[in-house]
Protein backbone atom coordinates (compact mmCIF):
# COMPACT_ATOMS: atom_id res chain seq x y z
CA UNK A 1 0.00 0.00 0.00
CA UNK A 2 1.77 3.14 -1.01
CA UNK A 3 2.19 5.79 1.46
CA UNK A 4 -1.00 7.87 -0.83
CA UNK A 5 -3.55 5.40 0.12
CA UNK A 6 -2.02 4.47 3.88
CA UNK A 7 -3.26 7.81 4.20
CA UNK A 8 -6.75 7.75 3.19
CA UNK A 9 -7.21 4.53 5.28
CA UNK A 10 -5.84 6.27 8.28
CA UNK A 11 -8.26 8.89 7.51
CA UNK A 12 -11.20 7.02 7.23
CA UNK A 13 -10.10 5.07 10.30
CA UNK A 14 -10.09 7.85 12.43
CA UNK A 15 -14.03 9.00 11.56
CA UNK A 16 -14.97 5.91 12.41
CA UNK A 17 -13.53 5.72 15.62
CA UNK A 18 -14.71 8.97 16.29
CA UNK A 19 -18.46 8.41 15.46
CA UNK A 20 -18.52 5.34 17.58
CA UNK A 21 -17.02 7.09 20.41
CA UNK A 22 -19.56 10.16 20.25
CA UNK A 23 -22.27 7.36 19.73
CA UNK A 24 -21.46 5.57 22.60
CA UNK A 25 -21.14 9.11 24.56
CA UNK A 26 -24.82 10.13 23.14
CA UNK A 27 -25.86 7.03 24.54
CA UNK A 28 -24.22 7.23 28.00
CA UNK A 29 -26.98 8.31 29.93
CA UNK A 30 -29.71 7.03 32.20
CA UNK A 31 -32.34 6.42 29.69
CA UNK A 32 -35.41 4.16 29.52
CA UNK A 33 -34.90 1.01 27.50
CA UNK A 34 -37.84 1.54 25.12
CA UNK A 35 -38.05 5.08 24.84
CA UNK A 36 -41.02 5.17 22.31
CA UNK A 37 -43.99 3.04 22.93
CA UNK A 38 -47.64 3.30 20.95
CA UNK A 39 -51.12 4.40 22.80
CA UNK A 40 -52.91 1.53 24.19
CA UNK A 41 -56.06 1.62 26.60
CA UNK A 42 -56.18 -0.33 29.90
CA UNK A 43 -57.62 -3.38 27.99
CA UNK A 44 -54.24 -3.93 26.19
CA UNK A 45 -52.61 -3.76 29.40
CA UNK A 46 -49.25 -1.99 30.35
CA UNK A 47 -46.29 -1.26 28.37
CA UNK A 48 -42.68 -3.16 30.32
CA UNK A 49 -40.05 -1.25 30.12
CA UNK A 50 -36.69 -0.86 31.93
CA UNK A 51 -34.82 2.24 33.45
CA UNK A 52 -31.01 1.94 32.17
CA UNK A 53 -28.62 3.16 34.64
CA UNK A 54 -25.55 3.53 32.30
CA UNK A 55 -22.42 4.29 34.52
CA UNK A 56 -21.71 5.19 37.86
CA UNK A 57 -20.82 9.08 39.31
CA UNK A 58 -17.14 11.16 38.09
CA UNK A 59 -14.21 10.60 40.43
CA UNK A 60 -12.75 14.03 41.00
CA UNK A 61 -9.51 12.79 39.53
CA UNK A 62 -9.77 12.37 36.15
CA UNK A 63 -13.40 12.45 35.88
CA UNK A 64 -14.09 9.03 34.80
CA UNK A 65 -17.41 7.08 35.79
CA UNK A 66 -15.53 4.93 38.54
CA UNK A 67 -17.99 5.60 41.60
CA UNK A 68 -20.76 2.64 42.38
CA UNK A 69 -24.04 4.44 42.14
CA UNK A 70 -26.74 3.02 45.59
CA UNK A 71 -29.63 4.38 44.39
CA UNK A 72 -32.09 5.75 42.20
CA UNK A 73 -35.12 7.87 42.05
CA UNK A 74 -37.95 8.25 39.12
CA UNK A 75 -40.58 10.60 38.41
CA UNK A 76 -42.89 11.44 36.00
CA UNK A 77 -44.47 14.73 35.16
CA UNK A 78 -48.08 14.53 37.51
CA UNK A 79 -50.11 16.34 34.29
CA UNK A 80 -51.58 18.95 37.11
CA UNK A 81 -49.41 21.69 36.88
CA UNK A 82 -46.67 20.50 34.39
CA UNK A 83 -45.00 22.62 32.11
CA UNK A 84 -46.87 21.65 28.28
CA UNK A 85 -45.50 22.96 25.29
CA UNK A 86 -46.21 21.83 21.84
CA UNK A 87 -44.45 21.80 18.34
CA UNK A 88 -45.55 20.71 14.58
CA UNK A 89 -44.92 17.38 13.71
CA UNK A 90 -41.95 16.56 11.91
CA UNK A 91 -38.72 16.92 14.31
CA UNK A 92 -38.14 20.50 12.87
CA UNK A 93 -35.65 21.00 15.56
CA UNK A 94 -35.21 24.56 14.82
CA UNK A 95 -39.05 25.66 15.58
CA UNK A 96 -39.51 26.46 18.92
CA UNK A 97 -41.72 25.31 20.90
CA UNK A 98 -45.16 27.16 22.34
CA UNK A 99 -46.15 27.00 25.61
CA UNK A 100 -49.59 25.51 26.09
CA UNK A 101 -51.81 27.01 28.38
CA UNK A 102 -54.63 24.03 28.55
CA UNK A 103 -54.57 20.95 30.77
CA UNK A 104 -53.12 17.82 29.93
CA UNK A 105 -56.02 16.38 29.47
CA UNK A 106 -56.32 18.16 26.24
CA UNK A 107 -54.13 15.59 24.82
CA UNK A 108 -54.01 12.51 26.94
CA UNK A 109 -57.48 11.12 28.25
CA UNK A 110 -56.29 9.37 30.97
CA UNK A 111 -52.92 9.98 32.80
CA UNK A 112 -53.51 9.83 36.52
CA UNK A 113 -51.26 7.13 38.00
CA UNK A 114 -48.55 5.88 34.94
CA UNK A 115 -46.04 3.59 36.96
CA UNK A 116 -46.09 0.38 38.16
CA UNK A 117 -43.13 -1.55 39.58
CA UNK A 118 -42.10 -4.74 38.25
CA UNK A 119 -40.55 -5.85 42.07
CA UNK A 120 -36.86 -6.80 41.34
CA UNK A 121 -33.72 -7.29 43.39
CA UNK A 122 -31.74 -7.54 40.67
CA UNK A 123 -29.76 -4.35 41.22
CA UNK A 124 -31.11 -2.52 44.67
CA UNK A 125 -32.57 -4.86 47.55
CA UNK A 126 -35.09 -2.00 47.94
CA UNK A 127 -37.82 -0.34 46.11
CA UNK A 128 -41.06 2.19 46.86
CA UNK A 129 -43.35 4.13 44.77
CA UNK A 130 -43.40 7.89 45.03
CA UNK A 131 -46.88 8.82 45.50
CA UNK A 132 -49.23 12.01 45.26
CA UNK A 133 -51.84 12.83 47.73
CA UNK A 134 -54.46 11.00 46.23
CA UNK A 135 -52.57 7.62 45.80
CA UNK A 136 -51.53 7.80 42.24
CA UNK A 137 -48.15 6.11 41.49
CA UNK A 138 -45.63 8.74 39.69
CA UNK A 139 -42.30 7.30 40.23
CA UNK A 140 -40.57 5.06 42.33
CA UNK A 141 -37.20 4.93 43.94
CA UNK A 142 -34.97 1.64 44.26
CA UNK A 143 -31.82 1.45 46.87
CA UNK A 144 -29.83 -1.07 49.21
CA UNK A 145 -26.99 -2.77 48.04
CA UNK A 146 -25.08 -1.05 44.62
CA UNK A 147 -24.79 -1.40 41.10
CA UNK A 148 -20.73 -1.06 40.82
CA UNK A 149 -19.46 1.38 38.63
CA UNK A 150 -18.60 -0.31 34.68
CA UNK A 151 -21.82 -2.27 34.82
CA UNK A 152 -25.32 -1.26 33.28
CA UNK A 153 -28.05 -1.41 35.81
CA UNK A 154 -32.02 -2.41 34.54
CA UNK A 155 -34.57 -1.24 36.48
CA UNK A 156 -37.95 -3.18 35.24
CA UNK A 157 -41.14 -1.08 35.85
CA UNK A 158 -44.51 -0.90 33.27
CA UNK A 159 -46.48 2.39 32.48
CA UNK A 160 -50.31 2.22 32.11
CA UNK A 161 -52.17 2.48 28.88
CA UNK A 162 -52.20 5.91 27.44
CA UNK A 163 -54.45 6.87 25.30
CA UNK A 164 -54.19 10.47 23.16
CA UNK A 165 -57.40 12.62 23.37
CA UNK A 166 -59.13 11.60 19.66
CA UNK A 167 -60.67 15.07 19.20
CA UNK A 168 -57.02 16.41 19.65
CA UNK A 169 -54.52 17.57 17.17
CA UNK A 170 -51.87 15.63 19.10
CA UNK A 171 -49.54 13.15 16.91
CA UNK A 172 -47.11 12.61 19.88
CA UNK A 173 -46.77 13.21 23.45
CA UNK A 174 -43.73 12.80 24.99
CA UNK A 175 -43.34 12.68 28.56
CA UNK A 176 -39.85 14.09 30.53
CA UNK A 177 -38.95 11.88 32.97
CA UNK A 178 -36.63 12.83 35.99
CA UNK A 179 -33.98 10.50 36.93
CA UNK A 180 -30.84 11.28 39.81
CA UNK A 181 -28.49 8.21 39.97
CA UNK A 182 -27.21 8.81 43.46
CA UNK A 183 -23.57 7.67 44.38
CA UNK A 184 -23.40 9.10 47.96
CA UNK A 185 -26.12 10.53 50.30
CA UNK A 186 -25.75 14.32 50.91
CA UNK A 187 -28.16 17.61 50.81
CA UNK A 188 -28.04 19.68 48.06
CA UNK A 189 -24.88 21.61 49.08
CA UNK A 190 -22.63 18.44 48.39
CA UNK A 191 -24.24 17.45 44.82
CA UNK A 192 -21.74 17.05 43.24
CA UNK A 193 -20.78 14.47 39.42
CA UNK A 194 -19.27 12.41 42.06
CA UNK A 195 -22.30 11.60 44.45
CA UNK A 196 -25.08 11.92 41.97
CA UNK A 197 -25.72 11.70 38.46
CA UNK A 198 -28.87 14.48 37.78
CA UNK A 199 -31.01 13.56 34.61
CA UNK A 200 -34.09 16.45 34.83
CA UNK A 201 -34.88 19.54 32.76
CA UNK A 202 -33.85 22.63 33.69
CA UNK A 203 -37.61 24.15 35.12
CA UNK A 204 -35.97 25.85 38.08
CA UNK A 205 -36.07 23.19 40.66
CA UNK A 206 -33.51 22.16 43.50
CA UNK A 207 -32.21 19.01 41.33
CA UNK A 208 -30.15 21.03 38.23
CA UNK A 209 -27.34 22.91 39.08
CA UNK A 210 -25.55 23.85 35.83
CA UNK A 211 -22.06 22.37 34.67
CA UNK A 212 -22.85 19.20 36.33
CA UNK A 213 -22.82 16.24 34.27
CA UNK A 214 -26.21 15.63 32.39
CA UNK A 215 -27.69 18.97 33.29
CA UNK A 216 -30.72 19.44 31.30
CA UNK A 217 -30.90 15.97 29.79
CA UNK A 218 -33.70 14.14 31.15
CA UNK A 219 -34.86 10.70 29.93
CA UNK A 220 -38.42 10.70 27.67
CA UNK A 221 -41.02 8.75 27.23
CA UNK A 222 -42.78 9.38 23.58
CA UNK A 223 -46.48 7.92 23.28
CA UNK A 224 -47.31 7.86 19.62
CA UNK A 225 -50.56 8.28 18.03
CA UNK A 226 -51.98 4.99 16.76
CA UNK A 227 -55.69 4.34 18.03
CA UNK A 228 -57.58 7.64 16.46
CA UNK A 229 -56.92 9.07 13.03
CA UNK A 230 -55.99 13.18 13.39
CA UNK A 231 -59.00 14.67 12.61
CA UNK A 232 -58.71 16.84 9.56
CA UNK A 233 -58.52 20.34 10.11
CA UNK A 234 -55.46 19.13 12.42
CA UNK A 235 -52.55 18.59 9.32
CA UNK A 236 -49.49 16.87 9.96
CA UNK A 237 -50.63 17.25 13.49
CA UNK A 238 -48.62 18.33 16.92
CA UNK A 239 -45.69 17.21 18.99
CA UNK A 240 -46.19 17.43 22.62
CA UNK A 241 -43.82 17.36 25.64
CA UNK A 242 -44.81 17.14 29.06
CA UNK A 243 -42.49 18.51 31.78
CA UNK A 244 -42.78 18.49 35.71
CA UNK A 245 -43.06 21.36 37.09
CA UNK A 246 -40.26 22.37 39.80
CA UNK A 247 -42.87 22.39 42.20
CA UNK A 248 -43.20 18.83 41.50
CA UNK A 249 -39.63 17.96 41.40
CA UNK A 250 -38.92 19.80 44.82
CA UNK A 251 -42.38 17.84 46.37
CA UNK A 252 -41.30 14.39 44.40
CA UNK A 253 -37.71 13.40 43.37
CA UNK A 254 -36.66 12.12 47.28
CA UNK A 255 -36.65 9.00 48.92
CA UNK A 256 -38.34 8.49 52.14
CA UNK A 257 -38.47 6.07 54.16
CA UNK A 258 -40.99 5.47 56.70
CA UNK A 259 -41.68 8.70 56.88
CA UNK A 260 -37.85 10.47 57.02
CA UNK A 261 -36.51 11.99 54.28
CA UNK A 262 -33.45 9.58 53.76
CA UNK A 263 -32.17 11.74 50.24
CA UNK A 264 -31.43 14.54 49.83
CA UNK A 265 -30.62 14.86 53.29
Amino acid sequence: MNGSRQFEWLVILAVIAFAVIATQNAFAHTRLKVPAIDENNANHGSTYNDVVIAHGCQNETDGASTIDTIGTVVVFPDGKDSIITTKPAGGDSSVVATAHDGMLADFVTNWASPVTLIQSKDVFELQEYIKDSLGNKLGFWAGGGKLKAGYRGLLPFTTAGVVINPDSCAKSVTFVVSIADVCEVTDKSGFSNATVQLWVPAVGSNFEIEGLHGYDSPATLKVNRTIAALPAACGDGLDIIVKPSAAQLNRDLKVVVDGDQVWPK
